[in-house]
């Protein structure tokens, strides 16, 4: 992987913060149709269903992860009262998922006719390639 550039300092709060040993857990958002989701990111990335939670107001949430990578996932929510699609706005850019053959993991995607957004291309000291989730958002898949 890229080594992080050499201007990037700790300040004293980073530090200090470390030590209670944060980790990203999960990243969430919105889908049109939980259904189609589940397709992709359960049927066809492997993800576990681990928990559905009803928030009320039409809106629910379901939790996904890898059975390996414990306490990590994905939270797909969506609201049953909404008709219009979503925007995906200009701050998020995509999902990384750390795969062990890139080549091999964005073949069996196309031949589900995920789309291949960037094909498995060499980056410095890594591999990687990009698809699109059924709802447009980007997945990277890092080896």
């Amino acid at each position: 992987m890229a080594q992080p550039s050499s201007t990037t300092t700790s300040s004293p709060t980073a530090e200090a913060f470390a030590a209670f040993r944060p980790g990203v857990l999960y990243v969430c958002y919105f889908v049109a149709d939980i259904e189609r989701a589940l397709a992709f990111y359960v049927g066809l990335l492997g993800m576990k269903e681990q928990l559905r939670i009803p928030l009320g107001k039409g809106l629910s949430e379901a939790v996904l992860g890898f059975p390996e990578a414990k306490g990590s996932g994905v939270i797909l929510m969506w609201n049953t009262d909404r008709t219009a699609p979503y925007t995906h706005g200009d701050a998020y850019n995509r999902l990384v998922l750390r795969v062990s053959d890139v080549d091999g993991a964005t073949r069996v995607l196309r031949e589900a006719s995920v789309p291949v957004v960037t094909e498995p291309t060499d980056g410095p000291g890594l591999r990687y390639s990009m698809v699109r989730d059924p709802d447009g958002y980007v997945v990277e898949l890092l080896q």
